[in-house]
């Protein structure tokens, strides 16, 4: 049984939070230092092949680090966050930003829906009431706008912000073994979107709540994010249209 321990002597679930990193240098530490401990029991940084001290800042902030020698995608990192969850008992995880766009204080907000027992995965969201965002070129607010409508129309159902890659999810979720996040082809900026859509076409409970999602300004030639637009974005795009065909499980 996937996550049945609890956090010795309170009951509450146990809570891992799962932090892709892929040369954020100083910003990882403000992301580390800013998750709420009272609802996270451990945050696990996933050095994805860094060149820089991405690794030593998680450290010192206080993070476990997993470390990538070569970079193998944002998928495969979470993935291996998911796996140490499991691997150590862990009921919940939450993947958050590395880069520091998605604030750390809404940790409880998507906690919440699964500790209540409403929800499997929490999907955060910047577009329903209480969410915001800030900072978003325009070009990103059209493109996760038109992303998250074609996402509804393939999975059938309404999503406000299927492109929102911070999330609660409870791991029990993959004793469904039509859930595989352990394929290669989902390495890269995949498997995210995989998940939300195997979640929803397979009548888990997914429900959506709001967050902020901030993106900062580039600084020490970083970026918002490591995004390619046309690469990339056809990555996120194709789990959704190769599952919706079943070229794809």
């Amino acid at each position: 049984m996937i996550g049945n321990r609890t956090s010795e002597g309170t009951g509450k679930p146990r809570v891992l939070c799962v932090a892709p990193a892929w040369n954020e240098g100083q910003r990882i530490a403000r992301v580390v230092e800013t998750i709420p401990r009272e609802s996270v029991e451990l945050t696990v940084v996933v050095d994805d092949g860094s060149t820089d001290d991405t690794a030593q800042q998680a450290r010192a902030a206080g993070a476990l680090v997993i470390r990538n020698e070569k970079n193998s995608g944002v998928g495969a990192a979470i993935r291996h966050g998911i796996d140490y969850a499991i691997k150590h008992g862990y009921d919940i995880v939450v993947v958050i930003s590395g880069a520091g766009k998605t604030p750390a204080e809404r940790i409880p907000v998507l906690l919440k829906p699964i500790i209540e027992g409403n929800a499997e995965i929490v999907q955060g969201s910047r577009y329903i009431q209480g969410g915001l965002f800030s900072g978003a070129p325009l070009h990103r607010r059209i493109g996760t706008r038109a992303y998250t409508f074609l996402f509804s129309i393939f999975a059938g159902r309404f999503i406000t912000d299927a492109s929102s890659g911070f999330r609660a999810i409870r791991l029990s979720i993959f004793e469904d073994k039509r859930i595989n996040l352990w394929q290669s082809w989902l390495d890269r900026y995949e498997l995210e979107p995989y998940l939300l859509f195997k979640a929803v076409t397979h009548g888990h409970n997914v429900v959506e709540a709001p967050i902020a999602i901030e993106y900062p300004p580039k600084t020490d030639q970083r970026g918002y994010t490591h995004m390619r637009v046309l690469i990339d974005w056809w990555k996120i795009f194709r789990p959704i249209l190769f599952l919706a065909l079943r070229l794809k499980r």
